[in-house]
């Protein structure tokens, strides 16, 4: 299978929209000679049966199942499975309909400005908890690592083959978000480029995983694996 891009999308009890999201984006796919690949991760409600049902009619769906791990777990198996096909280049979107399919045009219009880019949400409509913490985030990265990423773990993401192979590698397995280890490591290599601005719509349907003081709780932990990290690898 030659592909140009595989999009990678994880995916977790979206029965209410996961079909619609992933027509969507098959057909922005379609438009470039890709593919879209998703990974269930141990959904308990219908997604699974939805996804298989769509791949029986659309040879261009890869559908990948585990067990649940999270959703870094889940980006980080869509990433390796989608190496193992060799596309040009990788693009990576959540399942929840945020982040509109009709962007992505804008953002492989710019693909030749770097071998990484990332897009930047607005009008982000989340508690204010995550938003404190999301701006926390930005200046921890630019305190420890000395980069500045205005949305280091967006969702909307398109990376190059080969950048991301080399990147991968050094991204400690089990980390919370891969993502935001992926943009640092992309910044510091000077291969980092912006993208679009993506403007976020509601929720195509589910309930997001990390509310309430659940978010402090991850935010923490974040901040202790990015010290590890800063310590020990970067």
């Amino acid at each position: 299978m030659n592909l140009e891009c595989i999009a990678v999308m994880p995916v977790y009890n979206e029965e209410a929209c996961i079909e619609g999201v992933c027509l969507e984006w098959l057909e922005q796919m379609r438009c470039i000679g890709g593919a879209l690949l998703v990974v269930d991760d141990g959904s308990r409600d219908d997604t699974p049966s939805i996804l298989e049902r769509l791949a029986q009619t659309n040879g261009d769906l890869i559908v990948i199942h585990q067990q649940n791990g999270g959703h870094g777990a889940a980006i980080l198996a869509g990433y390796r499975h989608a190496l193992e096909m060799s596309p040009e280049w990788i693009f990576q979107v959540d399942s929840d309909g945020e982040m509109p399919a009709s962007i992505f045009a804008a953002m492989w219009m710019l693909r030749d400005r770097a071998p990484f880019l990332l897009g930047r949400r607005c009008g982000r409509r989340t508690h204010s908890l995550r938003l404190a913490l999301s701006t926390m985030h930005r200046w921890l990265l630019t305190l420890m690592f000395g980069v500045r990423v205005q949305d280091p773990n967006i969702p909307f993401r398109l990376m190059r083959g080969g950048e991301l192979r080399e990147l991968l590698a050094r991204v400690p397995p089990t980390v919370f978000a891969p993502n935001v280890f992926l943009a640092i490591l992309a910044a510091r290599s000077g291969h980092l480029g912006e993208g679009p601005e993506v403007q976020i719509a509601p929720r195509g349907g589910g309930v997001p995983s990390i509310r309430g003081w659940k978010t402090l709780k991850i935010g923490l932990r974040c901040a202790r694996e990015l010290w590890h990290f800063r310590v020990h690898s970067a």
